[in-house]
């Protein structure tokens, strides 16, 4: 009886350990977010000033008319739920009808490693070495030039591939939402059609958006096996997680932090929760999940091996090491004098060495509080930027803006301070979501458990490795939209999108 109830006891602790350390990070990254020089509202152009001004009039006219509210509540907001599904589907198409059209007006060359990988796709001529120093980009490479040699070989056509990724990937997290809980769908789908309103990454065809639809796909199997009770199924579950979990590794190693969450709180919850393990049922989801990966990283492989389009000297690669020293130094971002410096060492052997001394050295020089006051800071680079660092690391876009909607995103904009803007409430709006979102219904704990130290882990990960830049968030968008959606949910249970559910 005393080790049940020690178990009970451990279980309920850590629960609150990964709702404490949540709930402190979300505060930290909403604290960094609203001081956020994207914030200011005397920058932005005059007519959306006019805009925020009279939205501003509306919502107080809410509040101190009993009729005008009256009106809403009980007319509006139902007439609005009854053809909920009807009105969700055409705000996606006239979004998707947006995207095409902001891709045919701002496509453009885009510099830095983007181009690098592009331009070898396109000019079949590689930055010299730049494989050998980054082999972790000829997964994408690879399926770069596979998309240019059956879909065109042009920038306007990669970047039809990032939209298509960027809307797959939001759209099987909506189905995810709804395969959790059928009424979470529609808050995860208004805050994913609200995030993708504001999102000009779909320019930008790179790891970041293109591995969403391979890690909502993984984590959909992960539930799918979790939630199903015929065998078959939870096996077809467990390929999925397998399968796209391994790509999303291959094309994002950090993306995959999600499957260390669940392996955790799985561990967990056979541990501490007194449930009978039946071994050879968990065994066979077990050996079709890990061998499925396999499957995929040993094909990879060989294709790597057996590829004759790019040849990559292994000894040049950066090591791991040298991502961890250079989070540690001036806005924990990339840092070219450290990168080059450790390039110029011939051996991996030399390599590490030499970061793991400057890591050491680093340490010494902050001191404990010193390195605190620093992480606390690079935390702030890391999350606070609400439209995910673009520009944040220089102008990768070069051409000059000579439309409205180059306007908007291009460095010459004239309207980009209203992008920043705009893009900063939507990012208020999800930690504001987060950070109030402590209550959750008890059968959702695990899986709220899981996205919790998801992101947990995430923030982690950016925090001691490179980073400096909010781009790093938008692997993770997946979870933060998916525990967004759950919450808003659970916050309208007794008003909007339940009362009227279909």
């Amino acid at each position: 009886m005393n080790k049940i109830k020690m178990k009970s006891t451990t279980f309920n602790l850590f629960k609150k350990a990964i709702n404490i350390i949540f709930l402190i990070l979300m505060a930290l990254i909403f604290i960094g977010a609203i001081r956020s020089t994207h914030l200011n509202i005397t920058a932005v152009s005059p007519k959306l000033f006019k805009i925020i001004i009279l939205f501003t009039l509306c919502v107080i006219i809410y509040f101190v008319s009993n009729r005008v509210q009256s009106l809403i509540n009980d007319k509006v907001i139902p007439a609005i739920l009854n053809y909920k599904l009807i009105l969700l589907f055409i705000w996606s198409l006239l979004l998707i009808i947006g995207q095409i059209i902001f891709i045919t007006q701002t496509t453009t060359p885009i510099g830095f490693d983007v181009g690098g990988v592009v331009g070898t796709v396109l000019h079949n001529v590689s930055i010299p070495n730049y494989f050998s120093y980054n082999p972790n980009n000829l997964p994408l490479l690879f399926l770069e030039r596979f998309w240019g040699t059956y879909f065109g070989s042009n920038w306007i056509s990669f970047n039809i591939m990032s939209l298509i990724s960027t809307d797959l990937g939001f759209i099987i997290t909506i189905l995810t939402a709804r395969y959790i809980n059928k009424t979470s769908m529609y808050t995860t789908w208004v805050l994913s059609l609200l995030l993708l309103g504001c999102f000009p990454y779909i320019i930008v065809p790179y790891t970041d958006v293109l591995v969403l639809p391979l890690v909502s796909l993984s984590f959909l199997g992960y539930l799918v096996t979790k939630k199903n009770n015929n065998i078959y199924v939870k096996l077809l579950g467990s390929l999925l997680t397998g399968t796209f979990g391994a790509l999303s590794f291959l094309l994002k190693p950090s993306s995959i932090i999600f499957i260390v969450a669940i392996i955790l709180i799985e561990i967990f919850y056979l541990l501490l929760k007194n449930k009978k393990i039946k071994v050879a049922y968990i065994s066979l989801i077990l050996l079709v999940s890990f061998g499925s990966a396999i499957g995929v990283k040993q094909t990879y492989n060989t294709y790597l091996h057996n590829q004759k389009y790019i040849k990559v000297n292994s000894s040049m690669r950066k090591p791991p090491e040298l991502f961890l020293a250079m989070g540690m130094v001036g806005n924990g971002g990339y840092n070219l004098q450290l990168t080059t410096e450790t390039n110029s060492l011939k051996t991996q052997k030399e390599k590490k060495k030499y970061t793991i001394t400057h890591i050491k050295d680093t340490l010494h020089n902050y001191g404990l509080w010193g390195y605190l006051q620093f992480a606390l800071k690079k935390n702030t680079n890391n999350t606070s930027n609400g439209s995910f660092g673009w520009l944040q690391e220089g102008n990768f876009i070069l051409a000059p803006a000579t439309n409205r909607l180059q306007q908007l995103v291009y460095p010459n904009g004239s309207h980009l301070l209203d992008y920043f803007f705009i893009s900063q409430i939507v990012w208020i709006i999800l930690l504001v979501i987060l950070t109030l979102g402590y209550k959750s219904p008890q059968k959702l704990e695990s899986i709220i458990m899981i996205l919790k130290l998801s992101i947990i882990g995430s923030l982690m990960y950016l925090l001691l490795f490179e980073g400096g830049r909010s781009r790093y968030l938008i692997q993770f968008l997946p979870q933060i939209i998916l525990l967004s959606g759950i919450y808003l949910n659970v916050y309208f249970t007794d008003n909007m999108f339940v009362k009227n559910s279909d």
